[in-house]
């Protein structure tokens, strides 16, 4: 790897989206400070609508909040509302580009509902329409791909939370003190010297089928690598939770072809000790596999821990684009089948 084929191959600079991250989340701060949200009262669940890129932030805001937080948070990804909505439930409507066909969906069912959406977008139909309406809306800065601006999505949703009186100023606080790791890292994964975490998986990961193993608390971390190996490095991955993996996938190695297999195992500090047991017990019964890999954090938030951990596995994803010599941003197969559905 050298700068010479990162830039032949990265043609639309998504390296440089990717380092920053940190301002990203610097920089939602300020956009929440601007904004006009009006503080919600009497809320019995949160539903957070969006798909691809724009959901993921509230996949992670849910991991966050989800030990000590009363009130039930769920992410939506499809065209309708579920049946159980009511006067009392927050709905906030992601779409990055305000224009997905299945977001623009629900939120138009959120007239059926007399529900008044938070709206957070960089534009499109969605953000007019919720300006008309005189909706809450916070407006994300235009010119990035989706699943890139994660940063803004993730934080935004947390602060976001956290300006309406819903969850503790604490919150935003961690976000904060996270900036500074992710910016030492940023510094690190884009050095194409020794010592790279993220350059040295990619050597290994790019030609490879990688399995994704990883804990309710890193999931999200999972889920994230898999659509950023698709999107970016345009390459097939699975992912699979813990425990529920020991009570059926753990018996699918047995027929398969293995050679080309590597397992990332992923966890938290905050794990159940019985889902760490669990993980050293299968990775030694999974022995076989030449490459396993154990990746955690030992930051003190799980903000802070999950961000290092998702932006260690954007950077692999980038790496992995450039050794496939291919250029990470276009998502060529998603564009077409958007055209085609739009006929």
């Amino acid at each position: 790897m050298n700068i010479e084929s990162i830039n032949k191959y990265d043609k639309d600079n998504m390296i440089e989206v990717i380092k920053e991250l940190y301002v990203h989340i610097e920089h939602s701060f300020d956009i929440i400070s601007e904004s006009n949200l009006n503080r919600r009262n009497n809320v019995d669940n949160i539903l957070i609508c969006g798909m691809g890129g724009s959901a993921i932030g509230g996949d992670f805001v849910r991991t966050v909040l989800k030990d000590d937080f009363k009130i039930p948070i769920f992410v939506n990804r499809d065209y309708d509302l579920p049946n159980w909505v009511s006067q009392n439930t927050l709905i906030i409507i992601c779409s990055y580009s305000g224009n997905t066909e299945e977001t623009i969906s629900c939120y138009n069912s959120t007239f059926d509902n007399n529900i008044k959406p938070i709206v957070i977008s960089s534009g499109g139909h969605i953000l007019e329409d919720a300006k008309k309406n005189n909706f809450d809306f916070i407006k994300l800065p235009k010119g990035i791909q989706p699943r890139a601006a994660f940063g803004y999505s993730a934080s935004l949703l947390l602060l976001t939370l956290v300006k309406i009186g819903i969850i503790d100023k604490k919150y935003s606080d961690q976000l904060f003190n996270s900036i500074e790791s992710i910016k030492n890292n940023s510094s690190k994964y884009s050095s194409l010297l020794d010592g790279n975490d993220a350059l040295e998986l990619s050597k290994i990961i790019y030609n490879k089928f990688p399995i994704i193993y990883c804990t309710l608390n890193t999931e999200v971390v999972a889920f994230r690598l898999r659509c950023q190996l698709a999107e970016n490095s345009k390459i097939l991955s699975s992912h699979f939770v813990l425990p529920e993996q020991n009570h059926n996938e753990i018996e699918g190695f047995s027929n398969n072809d293995i050679s080309n297999y590597i397992i990332l195992w992923l966890k938290d500090k905050n794990d159940n000790e019985r889902t760490i047991k669990r993980i050293d017990i299968t990775s030694k019964l999974l022995k076989d596999i030449k490459y396993q890999f154990v990746y955690s954090e030992k930051s003190d938030s799980l903000i802070e821990r999950l961000f290092n951990l998702i932006y260690l596995f954007d950077w692999v994803s980038f790496y992995c684009a450039i050794y496939h010599k291919t250029n990470p941003t276009p998502v060529n197969a998603i564009l077409e089948l958007k055209s085609l559905m739009s006929k």
